[in-house]
């Protein structure tokens, strides 16, 4: 039986903050678009905790339903639903007290383990827009399987998942369970565990690190950290690309932020967002960047910084920038949508910088002739002159390619 940390709710830390503000800043423009669709939403908070901690700061389900609430009272979309359902096995009734203000119709706190409820919650829910946030108390309950069930089963209109993943944590079992020395035990200094996972060297453990990251590919990754050819920092980026990668068979957009709170050291935590929708990549990509800039205020102290950098500390040049835009371009003969370009550069290369810089190296190369835009409508209704706009949404399309 893991050790559960009794302080862990006695105040919110630093990585928290960043976390629940890459989820409410996300879930605000989410709930705002999907609501069009007047398919009924469907939020699950998998792990809820409290909701609030003892320090007074608000946990993910009161995030979400403040946001959720603020939606439903501006939309102008009418027969809208929403209903948020909130499951964790040891604080259900404190967070039941917690939420209890909140009069969100439909609002559901259930007693229980994530991976025992979550599929009597959605065995009726055919056909609407599923979110899921994820944040395990340890690694245990991350079986890959739910995930490749929820995109696969063509049940639901839409599905997005954002996951906290303890890359770092993963690495430490999965030396523990394969006999390989750990070693860097210094790199564990900030990670913050609610209940540690910790198994035992057997074919049991084995097999379970095998659901949770959805296959055997780890168990390389770990034997080549044992051989000397990677080191630990290396050993966790390679698992969370390898992952991600995973994900990437049945979610076509999938991308992640590291969570470290100095610079250089190895990110303790992975926020990994899944969707298979353009507009919810493309959303995530600027809530990233976004957020980003609070992580580094926080490995900064607040000090300016003479250099761009991007989430993982890698200082952003104008011109490697401008070259591998133009080089995606490039990539592109005929006419694509403009969010579909986007998407593809930023699962390809990151979320690197914001979905507007990109926009405005188009717009240089469009001055220069180098790419072929097409824009409907392509004139503007008040003066019938040319559109210039770079945007691809309701009543606005983009189009572009490379001019060969």
């Amino acid at each position: 039986m893991s050790k559960k940390n009794d302080d862990f709710f006695k105040e919110k830390k630093l990585w928290s903050e960043v976390k629940d503000e890459l989820l409410g800043c996300y879930l605000k423009p989410y709930i705002q678009k999907i609501l069009n669709t007047r398919k009924p939403v469907v939020y699950v908070d998998c792990f809820a905790g409290k909701g609030i901690f003892e320090d007074g700061k608000h946990g993910s389900p009161l995030i979400a339903l403040d946001t959720m609430r603020d939606c439903l009272r501006h939309t102008q979309v009418e027969g809208c639903s929403i209903a948020p359902y909130f499951i964790d096995l040891n604080y259900a009734e404190e967070l039941r007290r917690n939420v209890s203000a909140y009069k969100v119709p439909d609002k559901n706190i259930i007693n229980g383990k994530y991976e025992d409820e979550i599929t009597k919650v959605l065995s009726d829910k055919e056909g609407c827009n599923l979110f899921l946030y994820i944040d395990p108390y340890g690694i245990k309950a991350l079986n890959h399987k739910f995930f490749d069930e929820f995109a696969c089963s063509k049940r639901y209109n839409s599905v997005e998942l954002l996951i906290n993943l303890n890359s770092f944590g993963f690495i430490r079992e999965g030396c523990r369970v394969l006999g390989v020395n750990f070693g860097d035990e210094a790199m564990l200094e900030d990670l913050v565990e609610y209940e540690t996972t910790k198994l035992e060297r057997n074919e049991k453990s084995v097999n379970l690190l095998n659901e949770i990251a959805g296959g055997d590919y780890w168990q390389e990754i770990i034997q080549n950290k044992n051989r000397g050819i990677i080191d630990t920092k290396e050993a966790e980026k390679l698992f969370a690309n390898q992952y991600c990668d995973r994900l990437k068979r049945n979610y076509k957009y999938v991308l992640n932020m590291p969570l470290r709170l100095k610079r250089g050291q190895a990110p303790k935590y992975r926020m990994v967002h899944a969707t298979n929708h353009v507009s919810g990549c493309l959303l995530m990509v600027d809530n990233i960047c976004n957020r980003w800039q609070l992580m580094k205020d926080i490995q900064t102290c607040g000090q300016m910084s003479l250099f761009t950098e991007d989430v993982d500390n890698r200082i952003i040049d104008d011109v490697e920038l401008d070259k591998r835009v133009k080089e995606h371009i490039q990539g592109y003969q005929q006419l694509e949508r403009l969010n579909d370009i986007l998407a593809d550069f930023f699962i390809k290369n990151g979320p690197i910088c914001t979905t507007g810089k990109i926009k405005d190296t188009y717009k240089s190369l469009e001055k220069l002739g180098k790419i072929v835009v097409v824009r409907t409508p392509s004139v503007t209704d008040k003066t019938g002159k040319p559109s210039r706009f770079f945007a691809d949404e309701k009543g606005k399309t983009t189009k572009l390619r490379w001019q060969s």
